[in-house]
């Protein structure tokens, strides 16, 4: 059984039901992929300098969460249902994506 205050300040008393999704010690293992991305960033020049455009690329490491025609999602870490340090990335900027390995998670 399961008690609890509503908005108006009354207590509301129900059953909860469980299914085996809602067993912490029943949870799926996810299945992640850590990828390389290559890509070509903005930048700036902080101070007086010539005009030299340079398309240096940038390495990203992370968990690939989704690639769109839009975006190229990644993150750094994975916790129950919650992405950690999500990163955007134009995939019009992306040079390359390069799966390193498979990740299973609890």
């Amino acid at each position: 059984m399961v008690t609890s205050t509503n908005f108006c300040g009354s207590d509301v008393v129900g059953m909860a039901a469980t299914r085996p999704s809602d067993n912490p010690r029943k949870k799926e293992k996810e299945k992640l992929t850590l990828v390389e991305c290559v890509w070509i960033d903005a930048y700036t020049e902080a101070s007086w300098s010539e005009y030299d455009a340079s398309d240096s690329e940038t390495k990203t490491y992370g968990l690939l969460v989704d690639q769109t025609a839009e975006w190229t999602t990644l993150a750094m870490s994975r916790d129950s249902s919650f992405w950690g340090n999500l990163w955007y990335i134009p995939t019009k900027n992306v040079v390359s994506l390069r799966e390193i390995e498979d990740v299973t998670v609890a």
